[in-house]
């Protein structure tokens, strides 16, 4: 038979056409095929069938909206959202949480074997969680002019910029909810403007609220459409203080409330200067396991204090997992030395910190950088050490420099690691490589590349250094959408495929 994408199809632009969702895709659509021709369609349910009316019909594929469901898949489930259908927030609220977490196991395996040319087999089962709901410890709203007057602030719709005004949110704590509606009170009766993005006026851009799972207190932030502190007038600053002590008064909860400031076009929500205008400006977050035979440190647990620039994982409970199944993978490997790259805050290398003499964590975010040195003295660890920069400028000098960790742990943002980063990580020849990714597809793509291998001169002697992918297990740290996270494990080879020892290099 020919491949379906050689197959010829009458499909074009308008049509009503009948299909049967087969599988879940990456960015969340359904997936069915209609003339040979794979078609995506939001909003639908593995098993499904449906009518979708296409808008938009490539050589390849095609994608169509939802019209008619003629029939539901056997994981097909009410939304717990009253404005899910046009929402852009999630996009899985209608699919049971076992579809999803299946779904998310097979999108990992498909990148895997598609992307990375590797068994599927690798990848486990999706790492799923009992708090698939009210899981979010930070929420960011746009703020926008509502009806008659008022103020509305919420999420966007899907594929657009037009709000959609809510009250309530089920992936978001009932006290951040509480906050929401308070601060939306307040903003409305004191007539503050909201920004419009057209004409790039209006003082009100966002809402954001953080809350500690472990304090159970609240930073409120309002991002503000001005260059600073000095340039609101005296009595939009008087507003903006009696905001904060309404709010904090009706809602004792609310422990801190600060004023962001970002005047910049464009969809960046916080912008560099943020100021607290009553309370404290950080919540404090405690990251705990329950597991047994871990260091009192970790048993106890360890302190974040978070701004409202934080980067912080939005599911504290997943976190903790992905962090206890790095130290699984670690434990008894007696490591010399750790690189921690793209280390945000440095909260893997904190939690790895009793499994090695040394731990060096690479990041490039000065704030991050500083937030991270500052929890590393509180939490009083003392054999982490930050080098502030790029990794891929800062890991080839340490390969020049004749390195040699026994761990390279990898987290980086969803384009991926640098070709760089990945050069050095072979040249620096550690036992293990541990991948911690939020894109199946480029963590696939780099696998491959990390499988390749480089040849290396090391001391004289030649080398050819690959790294074989042992397992992937994929973590659903964001409930009710595509999103999925993973941790790959890979062990040093050499070009016949056995594992080496380099000291008989």
């Amino acid at each position: 038979m020919p491949d379906k994408k050689t197959r010829k199809h009458s499909l074009k632009k308008g049509d009503l056409i009948s299909l049967v969702i087969e599988s879940l895709a990456p960015g969340g659509d359904g997936v069915g095929t209609c003339q040979g021709l794979t078609v995506f369609v939001a909003r639908t349910a593995p098993g499904d069938r449906v009518e979708a009316r296409l808008f938009d019909v490539r050589k390849d594929f095609a994608r169509g909206s939802l019209e008619t469901l003629l029939e539901s898949g056997p994981e097909r489930v009410e939304p717990v959202c009253p404005v899910f259908s046009i929402c852009g927030g999630c996009q899985w609220q209608h699919v049971s949480y076992a579809g999803q977490l299946e779904s998310k196991e097979d999108i990992v395996r498909q990148a895997v074997k598609r992307i990375g040319g590797l068994e599927p087999d690798l990848v486990e089962s999706c790492a799923g969680t009992s708090h698939h709901l009210r899981y979010r410890n930070k929420a960011q709203f746009p703020v926008a002019a509502g009806a008659r007057g008022g103020l509305a602030a919420g999420y966007y719709e899907r594929n657009s910029h037009s709000l959609v005004d809510i009250d309530g949110c089920p992936v978001v704590p009932e006290p951040l909810e509480h906050a929401l509606t308070e601060i939306k009170r307040a903003l409305y009766r004191l007539r503050f403007s909201a920004y419009d993005e057209r004409d790039h006026l209006g003082l009100l851009r966002h809402i954001v609220l953080r809350e500690s799972t472990e304090k159970k207190n609240i930073l409120a932030t309002l991002v503000l459409n001005a260059k600073g502190p000095g340039s609101l007038s005296r009595e939009e600053r008087a507003c903006l203080e009696q905001v904060a002590s309404e709010v904090i008064a009706r809602l004792p909860a609310v422990s801190g409330f600060c004023l962001n400031f970002n005047n910049l076009r464009g969809n960046r929500i916080l912008g560099d200067t943020t100021v607290c205008i009553e309370g404290s400006p950080t919540v404090e977050e405690v990251l705990r396991t329950s597991r047994d035979g871990r260091p009192e440190r970790l048993r106890k647990g360890l302190a974040f204090q978070l701004s409202t620039g934080s980067f912080f994982q939005v599911h504290s409970g997943q976190a903790v997992f992905i962090l206890d199944e790095i130290y699984d993978l670690l434990e008894g490997r007696g490591s010399g030395l750790i690189i921690d790259a793209y280390a945000g805050v440095g909260v893997i290398a904190m939690w790895v910190a009793d499994l090695a003499e040394r731990v060096v964590s690479v990041e490039e975010n000065d704030r991050a950088v500083a937030d991270g040195l500052a929890t590393v003295a509180a939490n009083q660890i003392e054999n982490i050490e930050f080098k502030q920069g790029k990794a891929e400028v800062i890991m080839p000098a340490m390969a020049a420099e004749g390195l040699r960790p026994d761990v390279i742990i990898l987290d980086p943002p969803r384009k991926g690691a640098a070709p760089e980063v990945l050069q050095a990580a072979m040249s620096l020849m550690p036992e293990l490589i541990i991948y911690v990714s939020c894109n199946p597809a480029t963590l696939a793509r780099d696998l491959k590349i990390l499988s390749r291998g480089t040849g290396i001169n090391w001391q004289e002697k030649q080398a050819h250094i690959g790294y074989k992918t042992q397992r992937v297990k994929p973590v659903d740290l964001f409930p009710q959408t595509y999103h999925v996270e993973s941790i790959a494990c890979l062990e040093r080879v050499f070009h016949d495929g056995t594992v080496g020892n380099l000291e008989e290099i």
